[in-house]
């Protein structure tokens, strides 16, 4: 007679192991991306000029890891944006007045040259988008608050670079303009003056549908020389 074989007993199934919960993680965010936001809260004025700028701070606003923020730092340093101080950190640049001007003047010549290349480039759909803009400034400019004022007026400006054709000059532009935040000089220091900058906006934008460069050049200089002082 066969012994009766005693069948194995089925080992126990492995426990599953528990899900894991998501990690939850900063998006990480490109350094130049990151320094254009830096740049932009700095124009919003949310930082002024000879102010400390945070790292901890900064990744905690933005959403940003430390490395991310460090090398945005850097950038806008190299763009004098901001200024390194050893052993200290970073804070939002101060310049006097004689570079404050020296600024403006370079930014006359840069941004009315750039016109020619923005009549040349720029198509109908921004043209109508910059309609909308101006509109929208000038409502803010009536009813808003300064944080919208900005928000919208560097909208506009930036759709106007960002069509020259030239990538280059167009991170040059707002090289010289994020470095000009550094002065004490207000921008619209009037309500006159920001209502002029509405109708300069509305002109400018007249002057793009009848792809007239000369006249946006001379309305570009105008709005800088009057915003600037």
């Amino acid at each position: 007679m066969q012994p009766k074989i005693k069948p194995a007993l089925a080992e126990p199934a492995a426990a599953k192991p528990a899900p894991a919960k998501p990690a939850v993680a900063k998006p990480v965010i490109a350094k130049r991306a990151l320094a254009s936001e830096i740049a932009q809260a700095i124009r919003l004025r949310m930082y002024r000029p000879g102010e400390w700028l945070r790292q901890i701070d900064l990744e905690e606003k933005f959403q940003a890891t430390r490395f991310d923020v460090r090398g945005a730092l850097e950038e806008l340093a190299i763009r004098k944006t901001i200024e390194h101080v050893p052993n200290r950190g970073y804070r939002v640049a101060e310049i006097d007045l004689a570079t404050y001007r020296a600024i403006r003047d370079t930014r006359i010549i840069i941004e009315a040259g750039a016109m020619a290349g923005v009549v040349a480039h720029i198509g109908e759909a921004e043209i109508a988008r910059l309609a909308e803009l101006a509109m929208a400034f000038s409502e803010a400019a009536a009813t808003g608050t300064r944080n919208d004022q900005s928000e919208i007026n560097s909208a506009f400006h930036h759709l106007i670079y960002a069509s020259c054709g030239n990538p280059v000059l167009d991170e040059t532009i707002w090289a010289l303009r994020d470095r000009s935040r550094g002065s004490s000089v207000t921008v619209w220091a009037s309500h006159e003056a920001l209502l002029a900058s509405a109708r300069d906006h509305h002109a400018m934008v007249e002057a793009l549908r009848r792809r007239d460069a000369a006249e946006l050049a001379a309305l570009i200089t105008r709005h800088i020389d009057k915003d600037m002082g």
